[in-house]
């Protein structure tokens, strides 16, 4: 009798952690879904000049910034802590970077592993000192001292962690976390839609910096009436290409667009001479694909 309580209790006792077991499993499934849910593009303040999401980081790090031609530009342009995490963190899935006057921002949907392993990856940057925390309502922000007199800072709200070196950004970022009616360009939010998200990287940028407002002074045809350029971003063989669409108008020929394509690259060569895209254009019905690529060294 004795044998078969004791086998009783075990049984009991299995099931109760098994089912403890299995309800965790659960709670950690709820968690992550609600944290995948949160729409990174909601918190971005709306004064934002460009935006980079690199959907592929492991791809991005092995395809691309082994490409010494492409590391300079991108170096250039995002601070080399945010690379870092690409190159050190096996963990890191996709993160978005907003590009301002006062700085970049660094944007990671995170769970409790990725919060943890960001944690230990700015530990092993900045070792000198801990970092100073504050708080400002709700949201505790961390700064780390870095060279030049220089403080990065991060805080982590509803499932996304956010870092920059500018100490006004974050905080705008913390408000539009709670405030959410306002966000960044609504022209911009509609292109992010075209992304393709199996891109290793999609961009967004100002047509400004291209410069192509002159296009209405060589070529009074030409109307350049949109604010922004949207383009997925990968390696195609040697090449490092572009892609991205325009809609089609019908007073335009097609060898307009790709007069426009010929302005493009010579615009981006001015700004990176080791860039020399040549553009492919085509017509479907109402909208125009072009692709660019570039062979690029190692």
């Amino acid at each position: 009798m004795k044998t078969y309580l004791k086998e009783i209790l075990i049984s009991l006792l299995a099931l109760l952690i098994m089912s403890l077991a299995i309800g965790g499993y659960i709670r950690s499934i709820k968690i992550q879904q609600s944290t995948t849910r949160i729409d990174i593009y909601n918190v971005i303040p709306s004064d934002v000049n460009a935006l980079l999401a690199v959907n592929r980081p492991s791809v991005f790090n092995r395809m691309i910034l082994e490409k010494q031609a492409l590391y300079d530009i991108f170096v250039s342009q995002i601070p080399s802590l945010f690379l870092s995490f690409v190159q050190e963190s096996q963990l890191l899935q996709s993160f978005v970077l907003s590009f301002h006057s006062q700085g970049v921002v660094c944007y990671v949907q995170v769970g409790d592993k990725m919060k943890n392993a960001i944690e230990r990856m700015l530990k092993g940057h900045f070792k000198a000192y801990k970092p100073l925390k504050t708080k400002i309502g709700e949201t505790e922000f961390y700064y780390y001292a870095d060279v030049g007199g220089r403080f990065f800072g991060c805080f982590t709200h509803n499932g996304v962690w956010v870092g920059s070196y500018s100490k006004k950004l974050l905080e705008k970022v913390a408000e539009q976390q709670l405030n959410p009616d306002t966000s960044f360009p609504e022209e911009m939010n509609q292109l992010r839609y075209s992304f393709d998200t199996n891109a290793p990287l999609n961009i967004i940028f100002p047509i400004k910096d291209l410069n192509l407002y002159v296009l209405e002074q060589e070529a009074p045809e030409w109307r350049i009436t949109d604010k922004w350029l949207a383009a997925d971003l990968f390696l195609s063989e040697e090449n490092f290409c572009c892609y991205g669409f325009l809609p089609y108008e019908q007073d335009k020929s097609l060898a307009m667009y790709k007069s426009m394509g010929d302005t493009i690259s010579t615009r981006i060569r001015g700004l990176y001479s080791s860039i020399k895209l040549s553009f492919r254009i085509n017509r479907e019905g109402e909208w125009v694909y072009y692709t660019g690529c570039t062979p690029v060294r190692k």
